[in-house]
């Protein structure tokens, strides 16, 4: 088809890098991280505010 070497994209910024590599510089892995970290702590958040509502609903229920 085409003269293309198989590649994939950086999940950063989209250029062309190698096949085993996510992102095609040490930036991008900075940046690819911190969103993943940012992500994570978000996970956490919502989990903890979740229990948060959930013991102030047992803890309204006791008092009916």
């Amino acid at each position: 088809m085409t003269d293309i070497d198989d590649h994939r994209h950086c999940k950063v910024c989209g250029k062309p890098c190698d096949l085993t590599a996510e992102t095609c510089s040490k930036a991008c892995r900075r940046t690819l991280d911190e969103r993943r970290q940012a992500k994570t702590n978000y996970t956490y958040l919502m989990y903890a505010a979740i229990a948060i509502l959930a013991i102030f609903v047992v803890l309204q229920i006791g008092h009916i």
